[in-house]
């Protein structure tokens, strides 16, 4: 079991800088394997930008950072963890779930997302988006695929494209939910991939799950407690020291060992997985310096800077699925997660960074009820993850050109080895659980100790 400590106890076989999923992930291993691991987390706790708080208002929890698991295939590591702990899920609004879309100042409902004369340009839309998607093998590495004129906003790829305002402000809509970032900043090329691999857009954007409403179809489970629950399984199996509010400083790599000095002290280690996000990067001074390719990640940070929100919502007469740019900016997803009676939690995704002031409940209602005219906001949750000094930014969604460099990226330098989502293509929890692995292979390999 793993033990916080007030300060490092010595010398030790690994230190891990950051102790989210990828850090944990990554300790489980290497204490497994007998080695002798410090866990270095700058904030006061550990699990990164997974991050759940219990009963946080009327009984029902909030999820600050990431939450959903979403399906099976495409996220086998996480699936793993999630069967081996046997941990509970909820799936939500579970009741036959209104559609509602926002496009053009019109407010529309049911299943059709577009205005009936605009069904010929969204179709014209998905065949576009199925044959750029055909020029992916996804069973090749994405950088050594020639896909470079794919790897652009999504803007460039659909110009000439003759496309109804309607079509254009829904995609736009979604290209924001995923990315985190208005549809001109992050490239067009992982959503292209996540089609390739899945088979077809309906693939990628729907899958099955047990119930068939349409929230349960497109943002899938929630672990019934928390992520917090999915990080303490992860842990549980990790011998670790654990040093809390220790912000690293400098990594020196002095080829025999490697020195970290952190606000709570210095830590000698024989090898170091840097678990921290790519925005903060650039806050540590690494000698050797990182990679090139690395630093420029570092610099330009991760595309995703849009705010999630949890809301706590009254007058809410139905479950609900909501989806637009709105106009003068506000929700370009809102979803019941859960709902009983005219009483809901709402999770919704801005339409850009900073475009509500959402420490003001009345904007949030305000925006809110764009999609449901008489909702009543109780309160509002949300965490300010692109100010954080310690995550600069949401989850990893790649800008143009970073696909080609990230793998470079995250090879070792020296006895510091890489990992974390921000480094793979696979999202949240996912990634993190991928990167972990080779980092704590790698390090193994560093230290002479077999891997099987």
């Amino acid at each position: 079991m793993h033990r916080v400590v007030k300060e490092p106890d010595g010398r030790y076989d690994v230190a891990i800088l950051g102790g989210g999923f990828a850090g944990a992930t990554a300790s489980r291993r290497l204490t497994k394997a007998g080695l002798r691991v410090l866990i270095v987390e700058a904030r006061d706790r550990l699990a990164g930008r997974m991050w759940s708080q219990a009963d946080y208002f009327d009984g029902h929890a909030v999820e600050w950072g990431g939450a959903f698991m979403l399906d099976r295939p495409t996220y086998p590591l996480t699936w793993k963890e999630i069967d081996a702990h046997d941990l509970r899920l909820e799936w939500g609004s579970l009741a036959e779930t209104t559609l509602i879309w926002l496009s053009g100042g019109e407010r529309r409902v049911g299943p059709m997302p577009v205005p009936f004369d605009e069904l010929v340009s969204l179709e014209l839309l998905i065949r576009r988006i199925s044959e750029l998607a055909a020029r992916i093998d996804p069973g090749r590495p994405i950088e050594d695929q020639d896909v470079a004129e794919l790897d652009v906003p999504w803007p460039a790829l659909l110009e000439g494209l003759t496309l109804g305002p309607h079509t254009r402000e829904l995609f736009a809509a979604h290209v924001v939910t995923l990315a985190g970032d208005p549809w001109e900043v992050p490239s067009a090329l992982p959503l292209l991939h996540s089609i390739a691999a899945s088979g077809s857009i309906a693939a990628a954007t729907f899958f099955a799950s047990p119930y068939d409403t349409p929230m349960a179809r497109t943002l899938g489970p929630q672990l019934a407690d928390g992520t917090a629950a999915l990080h303490a399984a992860v842990m549980s199996d990790s011998d670790a020291d654990v040093l809390l509010g220790a912000r690293v400083v400098s990594v020196d790599d002095t080829g025999g060992t490697v020195r970290v000095a952190t606000s709570a002290g210095d830590v000698t280690a024989d090898a170091v997985v840097c678990a921290l996000p790519i925005g903060v990067l650039s806050d540590v001074r690494f000698t050797p310096e990182l990679a090139p390719e690395l630093q420029m990640l570092a610099s330009q940070g991760v595309a995703g800077r849009a705010e999630k929100v949890t809301v706590f919502v009254s007058n809410c007469p139905e479950p609900f699925y909501a989806h637009g740019i709105p106009p003068g900016g506000g929700f370009a997803t809102a979803s019941t997660t859960h709902h009983d009676g005219d009483r809901a939690v709402v999770v919704g995704f801005t339409s850009e960074p900073g475009v509500l002031d959402l420490d003001d409940a009345a904007a949030v209602e305000k925006a809110l009820r764009q999609y449901v005219p008489d909702i009543t906001v109780d309160a509002v949750a949300w965490h300010d993850w692109a100010g954080d000094e310690y995550a600069r930014g949401t989850w990893s969604y790649l800008r143009p050109g970073q696909s080609r460099i990230r793998p470079a990226a995250r090879r070792p330098r020296g006895r510091v080895t890489f990992a974390g989502s921000d480094f793979d293509a696979r999202l949240g929890v996912e990634g993190a659980l991928h990167t972990a692995g080779l980092a704590a292979d790698e390090v193994l390999g560093i230290l002479g100790r077999p891997t099987d």
